[in-house]
């Protein structure tokens, strides 16, 4: 990867990889206590000059954000996260499935890793891209149930999850999603071939059975100028 070929114009090296770090720390996607990669290591990943890896850090260290420990590493400090405020609405599972329907993209076909989760079961996780018109739109993460995996494999590695899901009649007792404005780091940035720090929807999908127990899951990114969300609500006259 080379964060040199998709930083933004007039914006020093150092402070990118800063900020990039910055939004993962105070999203929560680096949680107190991580421990950061090695600055070789980072070097090496982000394709710049170890002095820019090094300035980024001292940045963060100022504001607070990292501490260092000598022969140890560095670690994330202790941080208040702002809180989000959620708006909650309620709909209707077609919806979803009418919404994916709607989406005419071609799916990256990748190999499925299984894992294991905290209570024994088994998943497949794919990444992957979605395109449309031979552009990528969306990058997904999926888990999806091993068993039911097994019901189709070439679908699924082939096609979008949620329409075999609906296409095999699987069972959905709840389903839910949550969709926040997030910020594109190095990997995405190059996947979705847009400018690091660049906004994005981020969509969390999850399908559970009557259990409780999670079928299907998926955390969804778009480019935030390609995408937009319309909601058109039912009314009462009385």
């Amino acid at each position: 990867m080379n964060l040199q070929a998709m930083k933004r114009a007039a914006v020093p090296l150092h402070a990118e990889v800063a900020e990039v770090l910055r939004h993962q720390i105070m999203s929560g996607d680096l949680p107190a206590g991580a421990k950061l990669p090695a600055l070789r290591e980072l070097t090496e990943q982000l394709g710049v000059a170890r002095m820019t890896v090094v300035q980024a850090m001292n940045t963060l260290e100022d504001e607070g954000l990292i501490e260092k420990h000598s022969g140890k590493g560095t670690f994330v400090k202790a941080v208040k996260v702002p809180a989000r405020h959620t708006m909650q609405m309620k709909a209707d599972i077609s919806q979803i499935y009418e919404m994916v329907d709607q989406m005419e993209v071609s799916v990256t076909q990748n190999d499925a890793v299984i894992e294991k989760s905290a209570d024994g079961r088994y998943f497949r996780a794919m990444s992957r891209i979605h395109a449309r018109l031979g552009k990528p739109f969306c990058q997904v993460d999926i888990k999806l149930d091993d068993q039911v995996f097994d019901l189709a494999p070439d679908r699924f590695a082939k096609e979008i999850v949620v329409s075999v899901l609906r296409d095999l009649g699987v069972s959905v007792h709840k389903a839910r999603q949550k969709v926040t404005i997030s910020y594109a780091d190095f990997a995405m940035a190059q996947a979705l071939g847009i400018k690091v720090n660049s906004a994005v929807f981020r969509v969390l999908r999850e399908f559970l059975d009557a259990d409780g127990r999670l079928i299907y899951s998926a955390t969804l990114s778009y480019p935030g100028d390609l995408l937009e969300l319309e909601m058109e609500f039912s009314t009462e006259e009385v």
